[in-house]
């Protein structure tokens, strides 16, 4: 086989084999892993809703569509507040031109004492636009009471 044909063989498994490891269920947005679960985040009725593995889904406050809020590398951002591990979620739209910013709505999940997931009843109502890197503040505040 001549070294131009290996070449072009290369280039075209190559061809098929990349999109096939971006499609990869870890890489998108409404995909994510959080304490040894798989969650999605599906719509219903307009709203967000996720589903969790051995728990009824849990119906969000935040239209759809919406996505895990991740860090710059595109994992997914936790924190520890206590005993409990927090994740948020975030919907996003952009403003009427000229505006450049977006109104975006943003809904924490906490890990519950017997290993379930809670939504938080508040939801944090802001003019940015994602990516954004949400404060600590956001992910305990959102559980306190007058939040």
């Amino acid at each position: 086989m001549s070294q131009r044909r290996f070449r072009l063989m290369v280039a075209g498994l190559a061809g098929l084999i990349l999109p096939a490891c971006a499609q990869n269920p870890a890489d998108s947005a409404t995909q994510a892993r959080f304490l040894a679960r798989d969650l999605l985040l599906e719509e219903r009725n307009g709203n967000c809703r996720v589903l969790v593995p051995q728990q009824p889904g849990i119906d969000l406050s935040l239209k759809w569509p919406c996505q895990f809020h991740r860090d710059p590398s595109g994992t997914l951002r936790t924190k520890q507040v206590g005993t409990r591990q927090v994740i948020l979620v975030e919907s996003s739209e952009q403003l009427p031109s000229p505006s450049r910013d977006c109104r975006t709505e943003i809904q924490a999940l906490r890990s519950g004492s017997d290993q379930t997931l809670e939504a938080s009843s508040a939801v944090s109502r802001v003019t940015a636009c994602p990516p954004f890197q949400w404060d600590e503040k956001m992910f305990i505040g959102l559980f306190e009471p007058d939040a």
